[in-house]
């Protein structure tokens, strides 16, 4: 059932092609190349799993599992209950330049938006205390922020501030860059970043602020802030939707003096 299959290349044209091809990786191709020449812009709502299995005369499975395809590449995202949509560009992240993201936003043009979910003192976990090596049950300043790019909710932050170091750090705007605040009003400058990035399930908080559809995966990034002396004075935790960022690095090579 998965064999060749003539379907319409040019929608409403009632022109069919025969190819090799599987059926479901013609559905896909197609909408790639919709996409590459700018027919289905960014945010565009794709056809329902019905109509995609109507145009193309394939089942409605074969027209999820083209769906899926697409999403499975980044180039679409699903929001719960509303459907899928075509994904906006990518958002360019090299972890080796730069130890705070939304620091740099502002000068590559980005337009950010930063809404405070929540923000208040807290005590530090056994995870926590060790991420700023303070005590267990220290005191520490917890805030939750979620991060649009013209309008479209692209990750979650959680952060962690040790409160000894920066006291009233709350009383400040938390709509900037905090790495930024840290360094202006407590003379904490970021000297490096120790970063972690993995992929795992959004929890039922993240799903509901990034608009994701349940049972969705996304990258998570951790980073340890720390200053010149190496001490860590900022742990943070991003949630990323996995179709908004492309993280990259730069890789530089040690070589003993044997080689």
């Amino acid at each position: 059932m998965d064999a060749a299959v003539q379907y319409h290349e040019t929608h409403g044209s009632g022109r069919r092609v025969t190819t090799d091809t599987p059926r479901f990786q013609q559905v896909v191709q197609d909408f790639k190349s919709q996409i590459a020449n700018g027919t289905l812009v960014q945010h565009a709502a794709l056809p329902s799993e019905r109509r995609i299995a109507d145009e193309y005369d394939i089942s409605r499975m074969t027209a999820r599992r083209a769906l899926d395809a697409l999403e499975a590449e980044g180039l679409v995202y699903s929001e719960d209950r509303r459907g899928r949509f075509v994904s906006p560009k990518r958002v360019s992240y090299d972890v080796s330049k730069m130890v705070s993201f939304v620091a740099e936003a502002d000068s590559r043009g980005l337009a950010l938006e930063i809404e405070v979910v929540r923000a208040m003192k807290s005590q530090a976990d056994a995870m926590v205390a060790e991420q700023l090596g303070v005590e267990h049950g220290a005191e520490v300043y917890a805030y939750t922020r979620l991060f649009r790019n013209n309008g479209h909710a692209i990750f979650v932050e959680t952060e962690f501030v040790n409160a000894r170091r920066c006291p009233g750090f709350l009383e400040h705007d938390l709509h900037q860059s905090t790495t930024r605040l840290l360094e202006a009003r407590y003379d904490l400058s970021a000297s490096a970043g120790d970063i972690a990035i993995l992929m795992r399930a959004a929890t039922a908080e993240e799903t509901n602020l990034l608009g994701l559809a349940k049972n969705s995966a996304g990258i998570e990034l951790t980073q340890i802030i720390r200053d010149s002396s190496g001490r860590s004075f900022c742990f943070g935790r991003q949630f990323w939707r996995g179709e908004a960022a492309r993280f990259s690095a730069r890789a530089i090579v040690e070589r003993s003096v044997h080689d």
